[in-house]
């Protein structure tokens, strides 16, 4: 069997852990600012569940493959499994409390999540890791493309249409030119032009109002 390309899922991993570590300061930064609370709650909810829907596809789609045809350590595939259930628990803490702090904008409820999300970023770090240098040598050698694309789609299918656009530029942003052509050859060519017309733009844009008390608006692309 020839091997798959697994690259996107580090290119996917590098979102996560960029977007997920800024929230704590997201967070924060929107103290008692309900317009401000608006805007980082709609992009917090995407991201933990952009993050929900990653883990959830592995637990279903690919791990359970990985168990019947490698021969895995299994001290490695339990850890992977306490990764995703620390991670999973406090991604459902935060959601818990995220509609009505992006409501009120509650400086101590800021604070919960914040921390909810720090105490968390070490195990998410270590695990997208380990995934990276230990799981994904085995998939490449252990699934089929058909089974990856269905990992992939499991993935897309989750994201809003409207949404689409901007989650490519996610993937896309931190990519080398050599990546971002390799990702962007399996895009079909229809949605390849529409980014490149409104898509990044569309991104540039989402991503400037969100970062920008932070960052200062967003780096030249």
């Amino acid at each position: 069997m020839t091997g798959v390309d697994t690259h996107e899922m580090v290119l996917i991993h590098r979102v996560i852990r960029r977007e997920i570590g800024r929230l704590p300061a997201l967070f924060r930064g929107a103290a008692n600012d309900r317009a401000r609370s608006k805007v980082v709650g709609a992009h917090a909810y995407e991201m933990l569940d952009f993050l929900h829907t990653h883990h959830s596809g592995e637990d279903e789609l690919l791990f359970p493959k990985l168990r019947e045809r490698a021969s895995l350590d299994p001290e490695l595939m339990d850890r992977m499994d306490a990764q995703h259930a620390l991670v999973d628990h406090a991604v459902t803490s935060v959601g818990a409390e995220l509609p009505a702090w992006t409501a009120s904008a509650d400086p101590a409820a800021g604070e919960r999540m914040a921390k909810l999300v720090e105490d968390a970023m070490p195990s998410l770090i270590e695990h997208l890791a380990e995934e990276e240098e230990k799981i994904l040598p085995i998939v490449s050698v252990t699934v089929t493309q058909q089974e990856w694309n269905a990992l992939g789609k499991h993935g897309m299918t989750a994201i809003p249409i409207t949404r689409r656009l901007v989650m490519l530029g996610h993937i896309t942003e931190e990519s080398d030119p050599a990546e971002r052509k390799t990702f962007m050859q399996v895009i079909p060519a229809p949605v390849r032009l529409i980014y490149k017309l409104i898509g990044h733009r569309q991104f540039r844009r989402d991503t400037a109002v969100i970062r920008g008390p932070l960052a200062g608006g967003m780096p030249g692309a």
